[in-house]
Parts: C-alpha cells; structure tokens; sequence
C-alpha cells in the first residue's frame, strides 16, 4: 500500500543512536569550557599587563622626583602582586632588567642640590680639597662659599666632590673643628673589615651605606669620614658609578687588592729609601771638606750610585731617560733646590763629589777627568825623563789636585819677543 508523503509533507527520521547523542554532548561542553578558560587566561594576562605597567609608570615617577634628603634612606619595597609581576616581566624579558637596574642606581645616586648653609667638599685644585659652607648662587652655574681657611670664592658645581647629609646650616667658624674630628675617625683597618663583609656579599654601597657598616652611624660626622676613607683608598674599593657629588663605590677582587698591595708595599719601601738618602745628603752638606767621604765611596752602593749618576746627568743635560730627570728633580725638590743644572751641580760640589773647579765640557764630551794613581805616577815618570832643552816644566796646584802641563818656548823671526804654549 501506497502511502502519500509527499501531500502530507511529513518527513520520517530513525532515532538517532545513544552513542552518538553522548559524543556531541560531551564534544558541546568541551568546547564551552575552552572558551571560558581562553576568556580567564586572557583576562589574567591582561590583568598582569596592566599591573607591569602601573608599576613601570610609578617607576617613572620615581625617576623625576626629587627629594632634599638622602635617597639611600629610602627601603625600595614592592607589593606581593608587583612582586609575582616583576619575577614574570623578568623570566620573560632580559632587556628591561637592565633598564630597570638603572633606575634603582639612578635613586641611590639622587643628588642633593645645592642650598645655602649646606656643609660641603670641593676641589680647590688638582693637589687639594676643602670644606666650605654654601652661601648663595652666583650666576646659573656658580655659587659661591666660604671655606676653612675663611677665603670666599666662587666654584662650579663640578669642583663638589661630596655634600654632607643631615646638615642645614652649618657655621662657617665650626669648619676646623668638623674636620678635625672627621680626620680623627679615619681608621684604614676599617677598610679591610668592610672589604671582607661586601666581597662575601658581592654588594655595592653608597658612602652613607658605608658609614653605617663600619660607624653604624650615618650622622654627618662619620658620613663624612666614610667619604674620607672611600676617596683615599687605592686598594679596597674603586668607582662603579658617579654623579655629581655622589658615587657608589664596590670591592675589588682578592687577585686585584694582593697585586695592589704589593705595589703599595714597593712603593713605601722605595719611598723611605729615598728619604734616608736625602738626610744623608743633607748632612754630608753640613761636613768640612775634610770629612766628607771621598768620591769612590759614593760608587759602592748601587742604589746611591743610580741617584748621584742621575744628579750628574741632570747637571750637564744628558739625561738617557725620563726616570732620570724624574730622580734628579726629585732629590732637588726635597733639599728644597730648583730644579736646574746649575742646582745640581752646586749640589755635587757641596757633597764632594765635583771638585770646586770642575770641567762640566769635559763631563759632556765623555773625556774622564779622574785617573787612577798608576796613571797618574807614570805621566809624572814621563815628565822627568823628558831631556828636551826647550821644554820647561812647570806645576800648577789646584786646591788637592796636582796637575802637570808641558810648556814649549818658541821664538820667532818677526819679534825677538819670547812666547810660551801649553
């Protein structure tokens, strides 16, 4: 039998499989949970970024602000949640670490600006530093301060190595006795103790930083003996960063204070060395001309044989190296001589080394002046063998020194006028 569909418009589906009907369901909340997840983790990082970026703005803010106290008392502290977002921002990012770095070095270096009555270090010249008390601007760039000696001048900001915290109106009067004081904390062992604790810890400190590890202090008097001790050491710490009148300074290596040390030791030995050899000169000066030591002596020491060549090399300008003109003008400068020739050369006469009437053309044309008593006995031997009519001689005494010229007499046909040549 026939039946008629296609009028009734009816259509006929099986029921579907149970099987199937679970796969779609289950294939249906699959897919809503992954786009409610893809919907929470974009959230998250979105949520992350803004969080990064509140804290690099906050950053910023940071970077412009400026402050009339010491940033280094300052504790950087963060949140929990800026925490987590710093650790992420740097796993993902090296470049940015870097940066921020710079920030926190930017705030331990903030400077203080220059106000009046502020205590403050400057470098007068190359030789030496002062205090001073800031008084007023002069012009954008200068101001100008009264120092310990009472003098008041005008410096540039560059010539201010270091102002000291916690002072606001220092008195002008109360400088020496500051300085006094500060000198008096200045205890180099203490160097080799803060040395140990910050190459163990591999830290940097600022000169506050380092007064409170070995004053526990950072009241302007041990900040300012900190300072002291940091910009004098040539062994312990050097410069890792500057600006204006603020540094952070880090330990050097243990390889680097061994070599330096040693260098050091070298250096006051040779010091000290020369210093007994000035004496020695100076009392030598002060010796009658019977008593000074005869001119071989100064030969058997080599080291006194290096200065005294050097002082005979800078009395008639024949100087081989640097090293020589350097020693020469060194010994002059501490008898307190100028450092000339005719200095050294009044110098080696006053020792006994130069005879008072000495030959400085012979020295500089290399002709020696000094024989030996051999040749001196044979030369006189010669003299008086010597059967020649027309010679004469003749002996011309100067001073200790016995010297022999032969003289010739001539006559010529033009004058009966007898002449003599030596």
């Amino acid at each position: 039998m026939a039946v008629r569909a296609v009028a009734t418009c009816s259509i006929f589906r099986p029921p579907s499989p149970p099987l199937f009907s679970s796969a779609l369901r289950l294939l249906s909340s699959r897919s809503r949970s992954l786009r409610l997840a893809a919907q929470i983790q974009a959230r998250s990082i979105h949520s992350l970024f803004d969080c990064i970026m509140e804290e690099l703005r906050a950053t910023r803010k940071r970077r412009h602000k400026r402050v009339s106290t010491a940033a280094s008392k300052y504790p950087a502290t963060l949140s929990l949640s800026n925490a987590y977002s710093h650790i992420f921002y740097f796993k993902s990012c090296k470049q940015p670490m870097g940066l921020l770095n710079e920030e926190l070095v930017e705030d331990r270096l903030v400077n203080r600006s220059l106000q009046k009555g502020l205590l403050l270090e400057f470098k007068k010249d190359s030789d030496r530093v002062l205090l001073a008390v800031a008084q007023r601007p002069d012009g954008k760039k200068n101001w100008m301060v009264s120092d310990q000696n009472g003098v008041t001048s005008s410096i540039k900001l560059q010539q201010v190595t270091y102002i000291v915290p916690g002072i606001d109106n220092f008195d002008q009067a109360d400088i020496a006795d500051f300085a006094l004081k500060a000198h008096d904390n200045m205890d180099p062992s203490l160097l080799e103790y803060a040395w140990v604790e910050l190459l163990e810890k591999n830290k940097s400190v600022t000169v506050e930083e380092f007064a409170e590890i070995i004053f526990g202090s950072t009241e302007p008097l041990e900040s300012y003996s900190a300072h002291l001790l940091l910009s004098k050491d040539e062994v312990y710490f050097t410069v890792l960063e500057t600006k204006g009148s603020r540094s952070i300074y880090g330990p050097r290596s243990s390889g680097q204070v061994e070599e330096l040390i040693r260098r050091k030791l070298a250096k006051e030995a040779a010091e000290k060395e020369l210093q007994e050899f000035i004496e020695f000169l100076a009392s030598v000066k002060s010796m009658s001309s019977q008593d000074k030591p005869p001119k071989s002596s100064w030969t058997n020491d080599e080291k006194i044989w290096r200065r005294i060549e050097s002082l005979v090399a800078y009395a008639i300008d024949a100087c081989k190296n640097d090293e020589q003109r350097k020693t020469a003008g060194m010994i002059l400068k501490e008898l307190g001589l100028a450092k000339t020739a005719s200095s050294a050369v009044k110098l080696l006469i006053d020792i006994g080394y130069f005879p008072v009437h000495i030959n400085l053309d012979l020295l500089r044309l290399g002709i020696p002046t000094d024989h030996s008593e051999e040749i001196i006995s044979a030369a006189k031997t010669i003299l008086l063998d010597t059967s020649d009519p027309d010679e004469e001689k003749i002996y011309i005494a100067h001073g200790q020194d016995k010297v022999m010229n032969r003289v010739f007499k001539y006559r010529t046909t033009l004058t009966s006028q007898v002449s003599y040549v030596r």
